[in-house]
């Protein structure tokens, strides 16, 4: 059947192309770029596909040309149907041209046109040349329910030059029950010249075509001369954002699959390697349980209210408390420290009155540092003091400590390390975890983007994004103690308790004046300051000495030195970790017959020119 259309559509050509070309030869050039003749056949086939073959008669005029181009739309706005083109499947039989001129053609897509480039890239012409186009279009035509029609630009609005003649010719597979041709600008009504039917074909006819002017034919033909599935037209969706939400089994039911998969996820790693171990046996085992004890993992809901300590456990410093907490070697544990270092009698620590400003602090050390100290809080005092002598102050180490401080606090994480408090180190789990949360939200993003532009199922790849921010958020909660490590921190929270409570003990403070400022380091770790000075503050005859190690301002009260050791570790805090601000330079489908009845409303059309 496709050979016997092939062999049609030469035999057709050549009783159209051949008989023309003397006329073609013989005419005289105008001079300038026209179209003398512009011919149309369109064949209706039994398959509802329809044959084109377009006879175009190019004056070059004095012009040096390579020959034309046809763009022919193949795919419109589908109206009926939001969001769809309708597509005209297209396909180039032949082209041909008179003796002489160049008939060397390609095919080319241009958005929603197909182009037909006819002539030599090495050899130009000029004057009045014939070139004869076949192509044939699928799903083309229009069913209704009393008829079906073929409606159709034969002449498109984009010629930007001057048709003289234009003749248009349909044939269908019966008998043709209705005609309209319609011409001039797009959505123009006037008829054209002529429009007849005769059995089952139809010739119109229109004398010159002004450029970007159309002419629209329309045919109509009784319901069941060609296959009704060559009468449905072939849509595609059109991109829009709504297409990749759509609520369909697999987008939403593959999004909720894969979200609950992606909390599990999370909720596992968490429930796995995010609990502390603990020794198996009673309270006192969980807190004393030797390193050969059988273990378990912390329950949920965690032990019974832990006894009071009195003191550190294991003689603990300050800075390995708070880091043993919270699995952080936080900055105010560094600056609980440097408290610690001057209680112990390493520095002093001198308030100095700021006016109107805030007050700044001035240290001064008072004996070097041994081997008697951890060796996070050696290098505490060496990076405090570098390059400064015996003494510095506090605002003279901003933007100049933080590297030091990194420095301190990682020897802290080694120290824990060292003491088997953690399963893995805590910066590092907590990091990793973030680390891979961020790329997952990244990747997550990444794929909803692609399933946006490409795809319906936009909702599948969302739960990897909300997987990335549960692990991100998850990732504090990673690290895990040892049993030994729990086993400290069960102390640990029964000291806090004597620190937080202390009211309750104060006739013990009248014995140990002293007390106070050997604990007050634990009380700024533990964020419990006020309530440990409260617990002197009724001891007005035996106040605590902190004269050899704190000088202040105003003579000492309890309630005034509170609130200046809590501007201390603030400061200091901020200050310790501060870095440079970074610098930056700037400088300043309706029926034919209805709604198609005018010129540009129909399918094909588009235009061409010379090149």
């Amino acid at each position: 059947m496709r050979i016997t259309r092939w062999i049609l559509a030469a035999l057709v050509g050549a009783l159209v192309v051949l008989p023309g070309a003397a006329s073609v030869g013989a005419q005289e050039s105008s001079g300038f770029e026209e179209i003398r003749l512009y011919d149309v056949k369109f064949v209706i086939e039994e398959d509802g596909s329809v044959l084109v073959i377009e006879t175009i008669d190019y004056d070059f005029g004095f012009e040096q040309r390579h020959g034309i181009f046809r763009d022919i739309p193949v795919r419109e706005n589908w109206e009926p149907k939001a969001h769809h083109d309708r597509v005209y499947p297209l396909e180039v039989v032949s082209v041909r041209a008179t003796e002489g001129t160049p008939a060397q053609y390609k095919v080319e897509t241009h958005g929603n046109t197909k182009r037909i480039k006819i002539g030599d890239p090495d050899r130009t012409i000029t004057g009045v040349h014939g070139y004869e186009i076949t192509y044939r279009l699928e799903h083309a035509l229009n069913g209704f329910e009393d008829h079906d029609e073929l409606v159709w630009d034969a002449i498109g609005a984009d010629w930007a030059l001057i048709i003289e003649q234009a003749t248009v010719s349909v044939e269908a597979p019966g008998q043709i029950i209705s005609v309209l041709c319609t011409t001039g600008p797009v959505r123009s009504e006037t008829p054209c010249d002529n429009a007849t039917s005769d059995g089952n074909r139809a010739r119109f006819t229109q004398a010159q075509i002004f450029p970007f002017q159309a002419m629209t034919v329309s045919v109509a033909f009784p319901k069941g001369l060609v296959p009704a599935a060559a009468l449905e037209p072939e849509l595609e969706e059109r991109w829009h954002w709504g297409r990749a939400f759509e609520l369909s089994t697999v987008n939403v039911g593959g999004g909720i699959a894969l979200l609950v998969a992606v909390v599990g996820a999370v909720g596992g790693l968490v429930w796995v390697k995010g609990r502390d171990r603990r020794y198996k046996g009673s309270a006192v085992d969980a807190a004393f349980g030797s390193a050969d004890a059988e273990e378990e993992l912390v329950p949920l809901g965690g032990e019974d209210e832990t006894p009071v300590e009195f003191v550190p456990p294991d003689d603990l410093r300050p800075g390995q408390v708070g880091t043993l907490v919270d699995f952080r070697a936080h900055p105010l544990d560094v600056t609980a420290t440097i408290v610690d270092l001057a209680v112990r009698g390493y520095l002093t620590i001198e308030e100095i009155p700021g006016g109107t400003s805030k007050p700044d602090w001035k240290l001064t050390k008072k004996k070097e540092p041994g081997d008697e100290l951890e060796k996070y809080e050696q290098k505490l005092i060496e990076g405090l003091f570098r390059n400064r002598g015996d003494t510095v102050e506090l605002s003279d180490l901003r933007y100049k400590f933080a590297a030091r401080m990194g420095a301190v606090q990682k020897a802290l994480n080694d120290d824990a390390m060292e003491k088997g408090w953690f399963t893995k180190r805590p910066d590092g789990v907590s990091l990793g975890a973030g680390c891979l949360g961020f790329f997952l939200v990244l990747g997550g993003a990444a794929l909803t983007v692609l399933a946006i532009v490409f795809t319906r199922w936009a909702f599948i790849p969302i739960p990897i994004v909300i997987g990335g921010l549960l692990l991100m958020v998850a990732a504090r909660w990673l690290p895990a103690r040892t049993a030994k490590g729990y086993a400290v921190l069960r102390r640990t929270n029964g000291f806090r308790r004597f620190i937080e409570e202390s009211e309750k003990e104060r006739a013990q403070f009248a014995e140990r004046k002293n007390l106070f400022s050997e604990y007050l380091p634990y009380a700024i770790v533990f964020g419990a300051t006020d309530k440990w000075a409260r617990a002197f503050s009724g001891l007005d005859d035996q106040l605590p000495d902190t004269a050899s190690w704190y000088v202040g301002t105003t003579p000492f009260s309890v309630a005034t030195f509170s609130h200046s050791i809590d501007g201390f570790t603030v400061s200091s805090a901020g200050t310790l970790t501060s870095s440079p601000p970074s610098t930056s330079s700037s400088s300043t489908g309706s029926s034919g017959f209805s709604g198609g009845g005018f010129s540009g409303g129909g399918g094909g059309g588009g235009g061409g020119g010379s090149w």
